[in-house]
C-alpha cells in the first residue's frame, strides 16, 4: 500500500499501545471498513507508517505488545467492553520480517471485522472514523450512509429453509382471518384467497418465494422450533408487570410465531375503565385505560421494526399507569417531530418483506401514518400523549403509552378547545408533563389563551379554567403572589413589633406547598422581609442580632 487508507493504520508501538486508543481505532476501522465494502479493516503494529524512499518499504520495528496469552486476553476484553456493538477480536497474526539490520523483528496483524449493516461501531458512546490517515469524529454523512443500511438491506426477505412443517396451522388459519377483515369491502379478493391452499396463500403474501420461505415467514407463522432457521437470533416477546416502584411482579415470554404471540400479549395488559368528567357536565365518560388500536399500533411497529440481526427481544413493560414497548434498532424518520409535520410519510421499512405482509394482514397502515394515529387517537380520549425515546447505542426506541390522566385542566383545554391542532395539542402535554418549550411555541400557546406564567413555571391559563370548571385547581397550581405574603406581614406587625420567628411561624406553613425544604422557606422569608425593607414598608428596630424585631415603618403605620 502506497499510503494509509481509511481501513488501514500502521503503528510502531514497540513497547506497549493504549487500550483506550486502541479501541478508538477498532471504531474507526470499523466503520470505514464498511463504508469501503471490506469485510475488515486492518491494524498493524510493530511498522513504520512511512516508506523508505531507498527500500520502497515500510521499515519494520518490531513491537513487545501483547506477547503473552494473557494479555492478548485482557486487550480483547476491553476492546469488547469499550465498543456498542461489542467487537470480538481474534488474536492477531504473528510475522517475522527483517528489520533495517536483518534481524527478525515481531509483527501484529490484528483484523478487524467491519461494522455490520447498519449499525455504526462506537466507542465509549462516540462513533470514530477517518479522512485519510487522520483519526477523528466519524462525520455526519458517514453516520448517516451507515444507518441507512438497516433500511437498504432486508433481514426478513432471506431466503432460510424450504422446510413448510415448520410454519404453524393455527398461525395461517389466524392470518387468512386478518386477510379477509382487511379485505371485508371486497368479497372477490376474500373468496379468491379462500379457495388458495396455505403454499399458494404464503405466497400471495411474498413470504415465500420459489418453494422457499423468508425469515419473514418463520416470524410470523413459523413454529417455536423454527428459530434454528433463522439462523441466529431468536425473535420473542416478552411481558413484564411492575409495581408502583418499578419492581418486577410477573413475567410472560411469548415466541414464534408472532402473529399469535401479539393476540396472546394484548390479553395480558389489564383493561379497566377511566372515569372522565365533561366540563360543567354530572355524567362522566367511562374509557378504557387503554385503546385497543393504539395498543396493538404500538406493538405492531415493535415487531415491524425491530432489529432482529441485533438479538434482544421486543419487550413491553406495564406499570400501574403506563405501557412501555420497546425493540432494538434505529428509529428511521430520525425523530418523531419529524414524523408529526411530515407532509409525506417514511417510505422506508427496516424489514420490507415483513412489514408488507403485516399491511395486508391488517397489522400495519397502508401509508405507514400508526404513529400520528396512536397521537390523535389518545388526544380524542384526552389522555397524555406517547412519550418515544431513541436512544443507543447500541440503537432502540421505545415508546410510553399513559393509561390514565395528569392533569384536569389538561383534559378540559381539549374537551372545549375541538378546534386544537395536534400540534398544538403536543406542545399543552408537554406542558402538563412539566417539560420545557421554545419561546416561539410559548407564544402560539399564549396567543390562543391557553396558557400562562413564565417559563418554566408555565401552567394552564384561566381562561381554561373557567371554562371547565377547574378553577380551585388552577387557584392551588397558580399559588398566592408575593404581595399577598408582604400583606400577611404587615397585618401582623400591625398588631405589634415582631420577632423574625413570629413571621417565620406565620409564612412557614403556607409555604410548605410552594417551595420544598425548610432551608429555601426561610431564605425565601428572609429576602422578603429585606425587599419590604428597602421598599420602606417595614424596619428593623434594635440591634441586629436574634432579639431584634420587626416593625412597620412610620409612613405604613400612618396609613
Amino acid at each position: 500500500m502506497p499510503t494509509e487508507t481509511e481501513w488501514l493504520e500502521f503503528k510502531r508501538a514497540e513497547q506497549s499501545f493504549n487500550f483506550d486508543h486502541m479501541a478508538q481505532y477498532v471504531s474507526a476501522l470499523a466503520n470505514e471498513a464498511n463504508l469501503y465494502r471490506r469485510e475488515e479493516g486492518w491494524l498493524v503494529m510493530g511498522i513504520e507508517n512511512k516508506i523508505d524512499p531507498s527500500s520502497g518499504l515500510r521499515p519494520a520495528t518490531g513491537t513487545r505488545f501483547a506477547q503473552a496469552m494473557e494479555e492478548v486476553n485482557r486487550i480483547k476484553e476491553s476492546i469488547a467492553a469499550q465498543t456498542s456493538p461489542p467487537v470480538v477480536l481474534q488474536a492477531p497474526c504473528v510475522l517475522h520480517v527483517p528489520d533495517a539490520q536483518g534481524a527478525l523483528a515481531r509483527v501484529l496483524l490484528w483484523r478487524i471485522p467491519a461494522a455490520p449493516r447498519g449499525v455504526p461501531v462506537a466507542c465509549k458512546g462516540h462513533y470514530w472514523g477517518r479522512t485519510g490517515e487522520k483519526p477523528g469524529a466519524l462525520a455526519l454523512h458517514k453516520l448517516d450512509t451507515l444507518r441507512a443500511q438497516s433500511a437498504l438491506h432486508d433481514w426478513s426477505a432471506t431466503l432460510v429453509t424450504d422446510d413448510w412443517a415448520l410454519l404453524s396451522a393455527p398461525a395461517i388459519a389466524r392470518a387468512r382471518m386478518l386477510y379477509a377483515r382487511r379485505y371485508a369491502p371486497k368479497p372477490d379478493i376474500v373468496a379468491q384467497m379462500q379457495a388458495q391452499t396455505d403454499a399458494e396463500f404464503v405466497h400471495s403474501l411474498r413470504l415465500a418465494v420459489g418453494g422457499g420461505l423468508t425469515r419473514a415467514a418463520l416470524v410470523l407463522l413459523g413454529r417455536p422450533e423454527a428459530t434454528y432457521a433463522l439462523g441466529g437470533p431468536t425473535p420473542r416477546i416478552s411481558w413484564q408487570l411492575v409495581d408502583h416502584r418499578g419492581d418486577h411482579v410477573t413475567h410472560q415470554h411469548f415466541e414464534l410465531p408472532l402473529v399469535l404471540a401479539i393476540d396472546a400479549l394484548v390479553g395480558r395488559v389489564r383493561i379497566i375503565d377511566v372515569n372522565l368528567l365533561p366540563p360543567r357536565e354530572v355524567a362522566p365518560l367511562n374509557l378504557p385505560n387503554y385503546d385497543d388500536w393504539v395498543l396493538r399500533e404500538a406493538l405492531h411497529n415493535c415487531v415491524a421494526h425491530q432489529d432482529y440481526a441485533q438479538g434482544g427481544r421486543i419487550l413491553v413493560t406495564e406499570s400501574p399507569d403506563t405501557l412501555r414497548f420497546f425493540n432494538y434498532g434505529e428509529f428511521l424518520p430520525g425523530s418523531v417531530d419529524k414524523v408529526l409535520h411530515a407532509a409525506q410519510p417514511e417510505q422506508r421499512y427496516r424489514n420490507a418483506c415483513l412489514a408488507n405482509a403485516m399491511v395486508e394482514l391488517d397489522l400495519m397502515e397502508t401509508i405507514n401514518s400508526g404513529v400520528k394515529g396512536m397521537f390523535r387517537k389518545q388526544r380524542e380520549r384526552f389522555f397524555p400523549l406517547p412519550d418515544y425515546a431513541i436512544e443507543g447505542p447500541p440503537p432502540s426506541v421505545s415508546v410510553t403509552i399513559y393509561g390514565r390522566t395528569l392533569d384536569e385542566r389538561y383534559v378540559g383545554a381539549l374537551m372545549t378547545h375541538t378546534h386544537l391542532s395536534l400540534d398544538e395539542a403536543v406542545l399543552l402535554d408537554q406542558i402538563q408533563k412539566g417539560r420545557p418549550l421554545a419561546a416561539g411555541q410559548l407564544q402560539r400557546l399564549r396567543a390562543k389563551g391557553l396558557v400562562e406564567g413564565r417559563s418554566p413555571k408555565l401552567r394552564i391559563s384561566a381562561q381554561v379554567a373557567v371554562a371547565t370548571g377547574t378553577e380551585v385547581a388552577y387557584i392551588n397550581q397558580k399559588g398566592p403572589s408575593a404581595q399577598d405574603y408582604k400583606d400577611m406581614v404587615c397585618k401582623l406587625l400591625a398588631l405589634a413589633p415582631q420577632p423574625r420567628a413570629k413571621i417565620d411561624e406565620l409564612l412557614l406553613p403556607r409555604l410548605m406547598v410552594w417551595i420544598p425544604g425548610a432551608a429555601g422557606r426561610k431564605k425565601y422569608i428572609k429576602e422578603l422581609l429585606s425587599e419590604m425593607a428597602r421598599q420602606g414598608a417595614i424596619r428593623n428596630i434594635g440591634k441586629p442580632t436574634r432579639g431584634a424585631l420587626w416593625a412597620l415603618s412610620e409612613r405604613v403605620s400612618r396609613q
